[in-house]
């Protein structure tokens, strides 16, 4: 199990296939049966590894705390500045849960909370496929992909996470 801690509460991460029968309603329902739990799905692609996520969660949280988040929802503010935009239907079509890709479930709760979201979790999509985001194949292919996207050629392994965070927090509504 994978997660970081921030302020009093943990953040779990959980990767899975999403294929034609997990419906995009288990999203909704999840967030029905945990209302007071943040829980957002996102398309792996995006994603360099969990410490990225952790990052710009924090960066949403403190947005959250002192009323400038990008969006009214937080769920959204992730997704935007994980995006480095702030044109919600382009992070939606780029970021968002797709069939047939990797997603990755970013829970934020406390230790009690993890526990009871990463055992119906598994039930649902069954086990978190954690080592595609520490396969260097994969890493080295999304850096390129990043320098690409941004036009910027100081991508690398060592400050590719310090990039990606100053570009969410560059993020405005």
């Amino acid at each position: 199990m994978v997660f970081f801690k921030i302020g009093k509460k943990y953040v779990y991460f959980h990767t899975v296939f999403f294929t034609q029968h997990n419906d995009f309603t288990n999203i909704d329902k999840l967030r029905n049966e945990f209302p007071d739990i943040f829980i957002q799905g996102l398309n792996s692609d995006i994603i360099y590894n969990y410490e990225h996520i952790s990052e710009i969660l924090k960066i949403s949280n403190l947005a959250k705390m002192r009323s400038i988040m990008c969006s009214q929802k937080i769920e959204l503010d992730l997704l935007l500045r994980v995006m480095g935009t702030n044109q919600i239907s382009q992070a939606i079509r780029e970021g968002g849960v797709k069939i047939d890709h990797y997603i990755t479930f970013v829970v934020l709760a406390n230790k009690r909370q993890i526990n009871k979201i990463y055992q119906k979790l598994n039930i649902i999509f069954g086990n978190s496929v954690d080592n595609i985001f520490t396969d260097k194949r994969m890493l080295n292919k999304k850096i390129e992909q990043y320098k690409k996207k941004y036009n910027n050629d100081f991508f690398d392994e060592e400050n590719t996470i310090k990039l990606l965070t100053e570009i969410a927090v560059l993020v405005m509504k």
